[in-house]
């Protein structure tokens, strides 16, 4: 199978430079592995699915830091317990950065041993499916890095076709299926796999008391739902459990990397507003598979595409402000009144409001909010993402950027 090149191996490289130890945190098979034997092509690597690896690991760690030099790669470190320990000794001998570079999917395991033992010693980043850049082999673009200069994103330019675009909102950002999308009988076994192997096996070890019937309903609920402002009892009275329940289901679905909750943003508002998050799958493939979308036709027609759309660009925003910047926060923003706006982004680079649409044009009375928005904010700009064919402004402090550009 090709490799395909991801940006975040720099970022990754830049990390080592500044802390003992690096670890990458993601959804299975969204090439962790890969971008581990990437980073660091020469390194001893210990794979802890793999026994023997495993038990050196768990059980003399030693072994492996005296025999092998330094910088050296654990792969699925949330398996061993006893490892993290180890790290922390060995790290404390020298401080020197870059000795460890380590993989994982979320776990409350996981997440423990980093912050008991490993707090200042180790950076943590979240490696996310393909972006479009990854996908189609394209220039990155410098939409994010340049968000907080409006001069800068009005001379963008386009970095694929709108095909492009739709394929991968289809296909998702998996590697393997995205690689392999023409095989389409390949496409549908890989997913109905990751569905299987994620509930019966993943959740399963992680959450061994978890009634797994009732959470393999739950994720195909919402995926019916996925881009709407989320009602805990509706989920309650639908799957018959507690609302405690949900909200717990919902913090495993996003802390295992399928799901996103997008909180509501209330930060000095002269509004009131709506504060119950959003949510919706991270990765648009996994949604089309679980709603039986099969092709770009079905897409576009699909009654839900709409959403499907929205949250498949949040999420491309997303993975590049990841890369980018190391401190961020996301909101969505919707008022009583139905004022509302799909993606609000603060960070040092000021507070920026988006709307996504999926047509061509964008009309004034659809950018009402976003002024609105603006002016109670005092953000320097707002962005209307669409299909159109140039990046222009559709009103002062507004600018419209077509998908493909970003």
């Amino acid at each position: 199978m090709d490799y395909i090149k991801r940006n975040l191996v720099n970022k990754i490289k830049h990390l080592m430079t500044m802390f003992p130890a690096v670890v990458l945190l993601g959804a299975r098979q969204v090439g962790k592995s890969t971008i581990l034997r990437n980073t660091l092509p020469g390194a001893q690597i210990f794979d802890l699915e793999n026994e023997q690896d495993f038990l050196l690991a768990e059980h003399d760690p030693l072994v492996i830091f005296n025999e092998y030099a330094k910088p050296i790669i654990f792969d699925e470190a949330q398996m061993s317990h006893n490892l993290f320990k180890a790290l922390r000794v060995e790290i404390d001998k020298t401080r020197e950065n870059g000795q460890f570079l380590l993989s994982g999917s979320s776990s409350p395991a996981l997440l423990g041993n980093i912050s008991e033992t490993l707090a200042g010693r180790v950076a943590i980043l979240e490696i996310p499916c393909l972006d479009f850049a990854e996908s189609h082999a394209t220039k990155s673009s410098h939409f994010l890095k340049n968000i907080a200069h409006l001069e800068k994103i009005k001379d963008l330019k386009p970095l694929c076709s709108l095909e492009n675009v739709f394929e991968s909102c289809l296909y998702g950002g998996y590697p393997q299926p995205f690689i392999l999308r023409r095989d389409l009988d390949f496409f549908d076994t890989w997913f109905e796999n990751y569905f299987k192997t994620y509930i019966d096996r993943d959740i399963r070890a992680l959450f061994p008391t978890l009634k797994l019937d009732s959470f393999k309903k739950f994720i195909r609920m919402m995926a019916r739902s996925s881009g709407e402002i989320i009602n805990y009892s509706d989920y309650a009275r639908s799957l018959d459990v507690s609302q405690p329940t949900i909200k717990k289901y919902f913090e495993i679905a996003d802390g295992t990397f399928i799901w996103r909750m997008q909180p509501s943003y209330a930060k000095n508002s002269k509004k009131t507003v709506i504060k119950m998050p959003k949510g919706h799958f991270r990765d648009s493939g996994l949604l089309c598979y679980l709603m039986n979308i099969n092709t770009v036709e079905e897409l576009q027609n699909h009654p839900q595409f709409g959403r499907i759309w929205e949250s498949f660009i949040i999420e491309q925003i997303l993975k590049m402000t990841n890369l980018f910047y190391a401190k961020y926060e996301y909101y969505f923003y919707r008022t009583k009144a139905q004022a509302e706006i799909d993606l609000i982004l603060e960070g040092r680079f000021g507070r920026i409001p988006i709307e996504i649409k999926s047509g061509i044009s964008t009309g004034q009375k659809q950018i009402i909010s976003l002024k609105n928005f603006v002016k109670d904010n005092a953000c320097p700009f707002a962005i209307v993402i669409n299909r159109g064919e140039e990046v222009k402004m559709l009103a002062e402090k507004v600018i419209q950027i077509p998908v493909n550009y970003i």
